[in-house]
């Protein structure tokens, strides 16, 4: 099934896109936040050059040190993804000097090297487990941090961090983006327990309320859903995560018209056709307003994306 892939890689970041130039020994390096990563066009003014960032190394970064996931946030251990995609997002891959590895450790670091941005914004890198990305640093190396050089926000934002608030938030975008676009989602072909061949076929209404109120999603229809997770936001500091909380409630108001069009038939079963993905004749169905619906969710993410990467270490 087409899942909404987890995008949890946490980001060190800056509040914005504007250079930061310091001093390292071994000449000047451009300082990027993880905010200042999300413009592809800022990052390609500073493809070749050196740079610097600070942020975690993911405890998923492969064990043989042949390139880290660097994120903003400690106790996380996989990279963020933009929603229901292999595209890294908020997530820095940083690649050792040649003949060099990169170790794990628990501390913040401060990564030096080199940035290489992808010929264009839709042409990516891809690693070996399939994460895709328009930029990476390489020839790098890292220092660790001391106290003396987090930022001001540490406390709260590793507080953060160790409440698991996190995964929630992703849980729940995994919830509103199935509901947006549920006709997207499919069960791929697939070998049942038996040895048998089943063919897939993509998600109809039916599926899709089943998937919602029975299946994996049964955890949002909580009615106090999102007002438990507000909840747990603003336990941890009411005031700092405003901006999240905000969003949140975006995403709440969003989610709630989808899933009243779903509920109420707003959507076309069209023309029976061939789907050579699955070798069957059926239906592929849309949603009514559709297209708004995934393009406001677009904006709600990246809303989300920008708080996430405005938290600097």
């Amino acid at each position: 099934m087409k899942l909404f892939i987890k995008f949890i890689c946490v980001l060190m970041c800056a509040l914005t896109l504007i250079p930061l130039v310091a001093s390292c020994g071994n000449g000047e390096y451009t300082k990027l936040s993880f905010k200042s990563t999300l413009s592809y066009d800022y990052l390609k003014t500073l493809d070749g050059k050196k740079v610097t960032i600070n942020g975690y190394i993911a405890t998923s970064s492969p064990v043989d040190g042949s390139f880290i996931f660097l994120m903003n946030m400690p106790y996380q251990s996989c990279p963020f993804c933009v929603p229901n995609t292999t595209e890294l997002s908020n997530t820095v891959e940083v690649y050792p000097k040649s003949g060099k590895k990169l170790s794990y450790t628990a501390s913040a670091v401060s990564v030096k090297g080199t940035l290489m941005v992808a010929p264009s914004v839709d042409k990516f890198f891809t690693d070996r487990y399939g994460y895709q990305f328009n930029f990476k640093i390489v020839d790098a190396e890292y220092e660790v941090l001391s106290s003396e050089e987090m930022g001001a926000n540490f406390a709260v934002w590793e507080k953060f961090s160790q409440s698991g608030v996190i995964d929630e938030i992703y849980k729940m975008y995994d919830y509103v983006d199935f509901v947006c676009k549920w006709n997207e989602y499919f069960m791929d072909n697939r070998t049942d327990s038996d040895g048998n061949y089943v063919k897939g076929f993509y998600f109809n209404a039916a599926d899709a309320k089943s998937y919602i109120n029975e299946g994996a999603l049964k955890y949002a229809t909580d009615p106090e859903y999102f007002n438990n997770l507000v909840k747990k936001v603003e336990a941890i500091d009411t005031a700092a995560f405003s901006q999240l909380v905000e969003n949140i409630r975006q995403a709440e108001a969003l989610a709630t018209r989808a899933l009243n069009k779903l509920n109420n038939g707003e959507y076309s079963k069209g023309e029976l056709q061939y789907i050579e993905k699955f070798d069957i004749t059926d239906y592929i169905y849309t949603i009514n307003g559709g297209e708004e619906l995934k393009s406001e969710l677009n904006e709600i993410y990246k809303g989300f994306e920008n708080w996430l990467g405005s938290w600097e270490l």
